[in-house]
């Protein structure tokens, strides 16, 4: 990895007519399972990670305990470095937490009830929002 430095902004433009290509990414590096390469974790439940080339990390810098209490680094990565990404998507993990029984009872429930969520009623109110709402509108 990259020397640290603490003012990015000298390191990364030491010459300011050719700021290099890059992109920057923050969360919790850790050790990869690739040789040559640096895990960059984008979640506290480490389900979700970047595998970067460790020669194409340009700068990083974790921030102190005092604004992040979990360590979150900042890394600049070269423009053109292929970084590989893996984990669990939001969408899958969405979808495996929705499947349940609780969720399928539900589901199930509120087909039979119809698409305003109250028994035979096919239209929504004429003003949204009244939690009072007595039923369908006639």
């Amino acid at each position: 990895m990259a020397e640290r430095h603490e003012n990015f902004v000298d390191t990364l433009a030491a010459d300011p007519d050719n700021i290099p290509e890059m992109v920057s990414l923050s969360g919790f590096v850790g050790k990869s399972s690739l040789a040559d390469h640096t895990r960059l974790y984008l979640n506290v439940v480490l389900s979700e990670y970047y595998e970067i080339p460790t020669d194409a990390i340009l700068h990083s810098i974790r921030l102190p305990a005092s604004v992040s209490p979990f360590g979150v680094s900042c890394l600049w990565i070269k423009g053109d470095a292929e970084l590989i990404r893996r984990g669990k998507t939001t969408t899958e993990t969405k979808a495996r937490f929705f499947s349940g029984d609780i969720q399928k009872n539900y589901a199930a429930a509120a087909a039979a009830a119809g698409p305003t969520g109250v028994k035979d009623c096919t239209q929504a109110p004429p003003v949204c929002g009244d939690t009072a709402w007595k039923g369908c509108p006639h």
